[in-house]
């Protein structure tokens, strides 16, 4: 019994040691800043900072893996959230939106926000300055609503 037991543990200690060879690509393409949300948008000091502070990490090429995104099985599990995240939304591209989608990006945030659901629930407790008090949602989801809808842009144009 202790035989099966020590090369059961051999063999656990041998797959995780072999799954750490497998690193996931974090390598985010380069954006021009130009491209980016602040630059496009233009957002008050206030509303950057909220967005750099709890968003940014998996919604732009800018994300910060912390130590344990470089050990399997956490890695790939935040190799996925990073790319489901910018696929949803990515503040590094903004300026391939047009003014009508982005403004329904960020409304669409204002109300994942709202209903917490982001950030993601496990995301919070290892990242506790990433979650949004009330007051930030507030002015972020005032912010969204002040721009102009998609009948006052077109006349923009």
């Amino acid at each position: 019994m202790r035989r099966i037991l020590w090369i059961t543990g051999a063999l656990l200690v041998l797959f995780l040691l072999v799954m750490q060879t497998r690193r996931p690509n974090f390598d985010l393409p380069k954006v021009h800043a130009a491209a980016g949300f602040d630059a496009t948008m233009h957002p008050s000091q206030q509303i950057s900072d909220t967005l750099h502070q709890s968003c940014y990490s998996c919604h732009s090429t800018q994300a910060e893996i912390p130590w344990y995104g470089h050990v399997w099985p956490a890695s790939h599990l935040l190799q996925k959230d990073v790319r489901r995240g910018r696929a949803r939304l990515d503040f590094s591209n903004w300026s391939n939106l047009s003014p009508e989608m982005s403004r329904i990006r960020l409304l669409n945030a204002c109300q994942m926000m709202r209903e917490s659901k982001m950030p993601l629930w496990y995301y919070r407790p290892l990242h506790p300055g990433a979650t949004l008090q009330p007051e930030q949602v507030d002015a972020f989801c005032n912010w969204a609503q002040s721009l102009p809808a998609a009948a006052q842009t077109a006349s923009l144009r």
